[in-house]
């Protein structure tokens, strides 16, 4: 395989959406109960579920491709330059606090380039999916290309309190820096509907000093698909060996404030 098909993007959007759709019902019928994985960061039974059928459905369809899922998930060649990475309830203490802010996050790369991604929210009613060279969605709808950004003062700017705790004073030196100059802060306390937001225009920028693989890569197949522009927090370029993302509208140079 030399890049992603749209056969594989529509394999991958109904998985997503099947299990999705399961995990909203298990929200909506039992007492979710979170379990810390050390610090701050929780975990259920639905991350466990849903990363065992989006690994199953994957291995089943891709033998040749590595998976790597937040919850430990590690198969597949190691030598393979293809890669799944699996958030499988991106969004764990809004969707055990019964907030509707929760996706699963699926994201195919090569190497450390994300080349196709499916973010499916239901309970949030976002349902995106897109690749290289193949265009994105939202459903059956064709999203259209960033657009640059206007000014300043109009900018809606998403965030969040990474799970590694001496990160956070980072954000807050993004804060400070930034509340003179624009809008409003969005946090949504995941990083694929924060994602989401961007390739749909609703936010204008989504910047974190650190997550991981899992978390971007679905999320950033589709922004970048999209021509929005991918940094670092130094303003270098970004890919998957890097967990500090700026994923903004073209002109922005957010990395002008996150020195």
């Amino acid at each position: 395989m030399d890049a992603p098909t749209l056969a594989m993007l529509d394999h991958v959007r109904a998985l997503g959406a099947r299990v999705a759709a399961e995990l909203l019902a298990m929200q909506r019928e039992l007492a979710v109960t979170a379990v810390s994985k050390g610090g701050v960061d929780v975990v259920t039974a639905a991350d466990t579920r849903s990363e065992k059928l989006l690994t199953e459905a994957l291995a089943k369809a891709y033998p040749q491709h590595r998976i790597a899922g937040e919850e430990g998930t590690r198969i597949g060649p190691a030598d393979s330059p293809w890669c799944w990475h699996l958030d499988p309830l991106d969004g764990t203490c809004n969707y055990s606090r019964g907030l509707p802010y929760w996706m699963v996050s699926i994201g195919l790369s090569y190497g450390n380039r994300p080349v196709l991604g499916c973010l499916a929210g239901p309970a949030c009613g976002m349902h995106l999916a897109g690749g290289e060279g193949l265009g994105a969605w939202e459903g059956d709808r064709r999203l259209a290309r960033a657009e640059p950004a206007g000014e300043e003062r109009a900018w809606l700017v998403a965030t969040d309190w990474p799970w590694d705790l001496a990160q956070r004073s980072r954000v807050v030196g993004l804060l400070t820096a930034l509340a003179p100059r624009i809008r409003q802060f969005k946090t949504y306390g995941s990083a694929a509907v924060d994602l989401a937001h961007v390739a749909l225009g609703r936010v204008d920028a989504y910047v974190i000093p650190k997550i991981f693989p899992w978390d971007q890569c679905g999320g950033a197949a589709i922004c970048a698909e999209l021509g929005y522009d991918l940094r670092r927090w130094d303003g270098t370029p970004w890919n998957l060996e890097h967990n500090d993302i700026i994923c903004q509208k073209p002109g922005m140079a957010l990395e002008r404030f996150t020195g």
